[in-house]
């Protein structure tokens, strides 16, 4: 691939992303019984998916780890697990939310509205998706262990930090 073909594909695919960013903070408006006291769920939504976009948000939550198989991937890859957990701690917890999953992927699922938002959807196929989503049971039957939760909510705090929501 020539550097201007390189260059107009990646554009493209930040284009999509950014696309996709936008219908899913339409999706976040829809939800009722959603509540934080500084951000809106659509505002949380656009935060944290421009976050996704920067290295260093990778570097800082998850360590060198990976940073070298980042290019060319969608911005969301990895970040379904800390990002569903930050959103649902932040928007009325269980309340609100189901915080369902399997081994590879996490999503909430909405309760009064019986909806999954899943803001790290772009990351996968429409048909990988659905076999997540029809294979997904509550996370708290997935992972009982306290010190992974311990964990799992530290890099929350750091990626709300990289996002600018804490």
């Amino acid at each position: 691939m020539t550097k201007p073909e390189a260059f107009l594909n990646a554009q493209n695919k930040l284009a999509s992303y950014d696309q996709e960013t936008r219908n899913l903070m339409l999706d976040a408006m829809e939800f009722d019984n959603v509540y934080n006291k500084r951000f809106t769920l659509p505002e949380i939504v656009y935060l944290l998916r421009n976050s996704f976009k920067e290295r260093i948000t990778y570097y800082e939550v998850f360590g060198k780890d990976g940073m070298e198989s980042r290019d060319g991937i969608d911005p969301s890859t990895g970040f379904c697990m800390v990002s569903s957990y930050l959103i649902y701690s932040l928007t009325g917890g269980n309340k609100v939310w189901e915080l369902n999953g399997t081994f590879l992927h996490w999503w909430l699922y909405h309760k009064q509205s019986h909806t999954i938002f899943d803001i790290t959807n772009t990351q996968f196929k429409p048909k990988e998706l659905q076999a997540h989503y029809q294979n997904g049971q509550p996370v708290n039957k997935l992972k009982t262990d306290p010190m992974f939760h311990d964990i799992l909510k530290q890099k929350a705090h750091i990626l709300a930090h990289c996002a600018g929501i804490e």
